[in-house]
Order: C-alpha cells, then sequence, then structure tokens
C-alpha cells in the first residue's frame, strides 16, 4: 500500500512551464506544474546537496518506487476539484451564471432537452474547463497570466542572440491583479517505498526554494516549499460507487446493472502490441477490469460513452539540455463510463481500488495516469 502525502508550494516568482515547445514567437504556459516538472526540480535540488547521483537518487528519482502527482492551481483551506469533459455552463457568459452549471454524463439515460438551457438567461450550454476551488457556492479557480517579452540566448556563449525576441505567458497570481492571496500549487506524491520518506521529506523541508520551468536565469520559476503533510483519506470508494449508482437508476439506467466512471486526474499514456498510442480503441481491460466489464453505450447508436481529447505532451531534459519525445496521450478531464453485471460488483471495486491507489500506464512516476472512479462531481451536479 503507498503513503500519499500532500505537497503545497507557492509561487515565489512568476512561472513559465511552455505548453509547446519555443519554436513560437508566442509561448503559452501551463497552469499545472506537472510532475515531470516536479520531480527534475527534486532531482535537481538532491544533486545539488549531494552531488553525484547514488542509490538513493536512482530510487527517487528513476525508479517507479516513487510518483510525483500534478500540482493543481489552489487556495489555501480549499480543495481544488478538476472540470471533466463531460462539465457545461452557460456558452454565453460561462461561469457568470453558476445556475448553469452542470455535469452532462449521465444524459445517456436521460431525456434532459429542457436542461440544456441556461436557467439564468435561456442561452445553449457548451463544455467548461478549468478548475474550482469550491462547488457550493461555486467558485472558479483561474490563475492570472502576464505576457513579457524577451531576447533569445546565444548557447553557445550565454549572452543574448542578435535580433531574437520572443513573448511567453507567466503565471503571476490568481484571479485579478487586486486578489492578494498568494498563488498555491497542490497535489499528491505516492510514496511505495517507506524507506524514502526521510530522504524526500528532508528535501521537501518547509521554506524551501524549488525552480522549475523556462526562464531560471531570469529570476523565473522559483517556488517555495509550503506545506509536506500526510495526505487526507478521500471519501471511500465504495460510498461513491453507491451515490454514483443512485443517480444513475434515476437518471434511467438499468436495474440489473453496476456503473462506474473513469475520470482522468492526469494525462493517460497508453499503447497497444504494436506500441502505438492508444486513444479511441481503449477497452476497460486495457485498465486492468475483468472481462464481461463493458463501456455503457447511447441507446440510439453503437457509439460508447467516451469524452475523451488526445494531447501531445513534449518536454525537455534538463540534464541533456535536449528535448524529449513528445507523449501522445488521452488529455486530463477526459471521462469515461464502464458498466458490469450485479454479480460483478465485488471484483470490479476491488481493481478500481486498484487503479485509483497506483494508476494507469505509462510515466506514472512522472504524474501520468492518476484516475478517479465514481468522481463526485458527476452525480453532485447532474440534474
Amino acid at each position: 500500500m503507498a503513503l500519499e502525502f500532500t505537497l503545497v508550494l507557492q509561487l515565489h516568482a512568476p512561472l513559465a512551464l511552455h505548453r509547446t515547445r519555443t519554436g513560437v514567437q508566442f509561448v503559452e504556459t501551463l497552469d499545472i506544474i506537472p510532475g515531470t516538472a516536479l520531480r527534475g526540480a527534486l532531482a535537481e535540488a538532491y544533486l545539488t546537496k549531494h552531488g553525484a547521483p547514488d542509490g538513493t537518487f536512482r530510487a527517487l528519482f528513476l525508479s517507479d518506487q516513487v510518483q510525483y502527482g500534478d500540482l493543481w492551481p489552489a487556495l489555501e483551506g480549499k480543495q481544488t476539484t478538476l472540470l471533466p469533459a463531460t462539465a457545461q455552463v452557460c456558452k454565453r457568459y460561462g461561469l457568470k451564471h453558476p445556475a448553469s452549471f452542470r455535469d452532462a454524463l449521465l444524459d445517456v439515460w436521460a431525456d434532459s432537452g429542457d436542461d440544456k438551457k441556461c436557467r439564468e438567461c435561456g442561452e445553449s450550454l457548451d463544455r467548461v474547463g478549468g478548475y474550482l476551488c469550491s462547488l457550493n457556492p461555486l467558485e472558479p479557480l483561474s490563475p492570472r497570466s502576464r505576457l513579457r517579452v524577451s531576447t533569445a540566448i546565444e548557447r553557445s556563449t550565454g549572452t543574448v542572440a542578435r535580433e531574437m525576441l520572443f513573448t511567453q505567458h507567466t503565471l503571476v497570481g490568481l484571479g485579478t491583479p487586486d486578489d492578494k492571496q498568494p498563488l498555491l500549487f497542490q497535489g499528491v506524491v505516492r510514496l511505495f517505498d517507506p524507506t524514502l520518506q526521510s530522504e524526500l521529506m528532508r528535501l521537501l523541508q518547509s521554506n524551501t526554494i524549488l525552480f522549475l520551468g523556462a526562464g531560471r536565469s531570469r529570476g523565473l520559476g522559483q517556488m517555495k516549499v509550503k506545506a509536506w503533510s500526510e495526505a487526507s483519506a478521500p471519501e471511500p470508494l465504495a460510498e461513491r460507487w453507491n451515490q454514483f449508482n443512485a443517480a444513475a437508476q434515476r437518471a434511467g439506467g438499468d436495474a440489473s446493472k453496476r456503473y462506474f466512471s473513469l475520470t482522468l486526474l492526469s494525462h493517460l499514456a497508453l499503447r497497444d502490441n504494436l506500441l502505438r498510442p492508444m486513444q479511441g480503441e481503449i477497452t476497460p481491460q486495457h485498465f486492468g477490469l475483468p472481462e464481461g466489464v463493458t463501456w455503457v453505450r447511447y441507446s440510439d447508436s453503437d457509439q460508447s460513452v467516451l469524452f475523451l481529447n488526445a494531447i501531445t505532451v513534449p518536454g525537455w531534459n534538463t540534464a541533456l539540455g535536449l528535448p524529449k519525445s513528445d507523449t501522445v496521450a488521452l488529455a486530463r478531464g477526459s471521462v469515461l463510463l464502464g458498466q458490469c453485471d450485479a454479480g460483478q460488483e465485488q471484483a470490479v471495486l476491488g481493481c478500481l481500488a486498484q487503479i485509483e491507489a497506483e494508476g494507469v500506464g505509462e510515466r506514472r512516476n512522472e504524474g501520468f495516469g492518476r484516475v478517479a472512479v465514481c468522481y463526485p462531481i458527476h452525480y453532485t451536479c447532474w440534474r
């Protein structure tokens, strides 16, 4: 059983985590800290402290004994909720009309045509992404970015490159410039080898400064460790399972079936037998679920209920000074709706618990493959 710890970092200087390779003039930034970047920052801090790599370094950063999860933007004292691909809101006014917010996953059975209009203005609903720091009342969480114009640097000399400018987005705070709350990033680190806990805690002492992202020679990317503590236990899977199935029955689901959702909390990288990235042809068995478990299908077609978005994830190897190969993955927020017979309930619950505890797919030690089963937003916000 893995130990889970909550890590909170506080923005100490503008942060630039490039969404794409810097081959264009205008470079956008991610609104999260990927587990890959966190692992790299901690590895750099370890080498700065200890010198050459040793056995502990390899166990911490080059094995599967530690999984560094993505860090989401957060407010102090509040829990961040990822908006899945099934979330909907007023097409015209967005989250400014909070009464329009709903989740559409269970519409597979229900005729909710009247509900697909904004309750405040009557406009149609559209998908919405991002994060919430509260569901009741509805409070969106949006990091604020700023454009910075910089000169390029010659790699050979470390000096300014002639006639080369580029513009990049950096994260500088929350919401509006008047919002004085510090921008925090919060996520979970999983530790499968308890003997590594003490070394990891020494790396993550309070007020330790970590360096992440691009532009560090210009003073960007400084993050301060604000908190490091044992993660609080989530709502038990059995309770989420029961609440999700109760909502599915109200929506019109088959009473002889048991239903569950798989919501990707991070990108998911899966390959088939020919090592090709898997996207649309994914099955429950690719998640390690037993035979007999299938995806729910729409009643008027043979199409499975899958809300999937593909993404190409670039990367940078700081040690080598070279780009990593791109990873084609299913994007964070994708949702899959599964079903099984009532007699399989306990076996499926055991598999789902393992999926949540260990993750799925490749690069799990870099935060990929985190999955939430019966994500509460699907049944609490369906109407």
